[in-house]
C-alpha cells in the first residue's frame, strides 16, 4: 500500500515522503501510530490541507537541522582512553561513546544517527558524521588522547637501555680478548732471541 509519512521513519523515509509498504506494516503500525497517512484520495480537501501542513513542517525541520549541524561542527570533541606506548588503545571508541560525548555537550542523537566507518583503535584525530536529519548531515572530528600505561612505558625504556649497554660492552670484551692474545703469542723477534741464546749455551768453552 502507498502511504505518506507524517514524520521521519528510520530506514523508510522522511516526513512528507510517499512510500510503498506492506499492508500489515502500514495498517497495524504506521497508520495507528500516526506516522503515516494513506495516499488514496489526494483530491480530498482534508488530505490536501494535511499535506500542505506536512510540507511546512518538513521545511521547518530541515531548516532547524541545518542550524544544528552548523553548531555541532564547531564542537571541540575530545575523549581520553588508555593506550600503549605505540598509541594503540586498550579497547576502542564506538558510535555509542560518541553519542554520549555529544550528550555531554547538550546534543541528543540516537546512536544510529552517528556514522562511524569502524571503531577507533588509535590515538589521534578521527572523522565521523551525524545524520541530523534524513537530508542533513554534519561532518565532525573527535580527538582521541592516549592515557599511556606508565609501567609498560618504563619497561620499554629499561629494555632499550639494557640493549644499549650490551652493545657497548661487546667491543670492550673483544678488545680485552685481543690484548690477552697479544701477550700470549710470541713475536718473531722474541723467537730469534730465544734461538740465539740456545745456540750460545750449546757451544763448548774455548778453554
Amino acid at each position: 500500500m502507498r502511504l505518506i509519512l507524517t514524520e521521519d521513519v528510520p530506514s523508510l523515509g522522511s516526513l512528507g515522503d510517499t512510500v510503498e509498504v506492506k499492508d500489515g506494516y502500514g495498517r497495524n503500525y504506521l497508520i495507528p501510530q500516526g506516522k503515516a497517512l494513506q495516499a488514496g484520495n489526494r483530491a480530498s480537501k482534508e488530505l490536501q490541507h494535511r499535506l500542505h501542513h506536512l510540507q511546512k513542517l518538513r521545511e521547518g525541520k530541515i531548516a532547524l537541522a541545518h542550524e544544528q549541524a552548523a553548531k555541532i561542527k564547531d564542537l571541540q570533541l575530545e575523549v581520553v582512553r588508555k593506550a600503549g606506548p605505540g598509541g594503540r588503545l586498550f579497547g576502542s571508541v564506538t558510535n555509542r561513546d560518541l553519542m554520549n560525548l555529544l550528550n555531554e555537550h547538550g546534543y541528543e542523537f540516537d546512536r544510529r544517527a552517528l556514522v562511524l566507518l569502524s571503531p577507533i583503535r588509535n590515538v589521534g584525530s578521527h572523522e565521523f558524521s551525524v545524520r541530523v536529519h534524513t537530508e542533513v548531515k554534519a561532518a565532525l572530528t573527535v580527538k582521541v588522547i592516549g592515557e599511556f600505561d606508565k609501567k609498560a612505558s618504563d619497561e620499554q625504556e629499561t629494555s632499550a637501555t639494557e640493549e644499549g649497554s650490551t652493545d657497548q660492552e661487546a667491543p670492550e670484551s673483544e678488545a680485552a680478548g685481543d690484548s690477552e692474545s697479544s701477550e700470549k703469542e710470541p713475536t718473531a723477534e722474541t723467537e730469534e732471541v730465544q734461538t740465539d741464546n740456545a745456540e750460545e749455551s750449546v757451544l763448548p768453552n774455548s778453554a
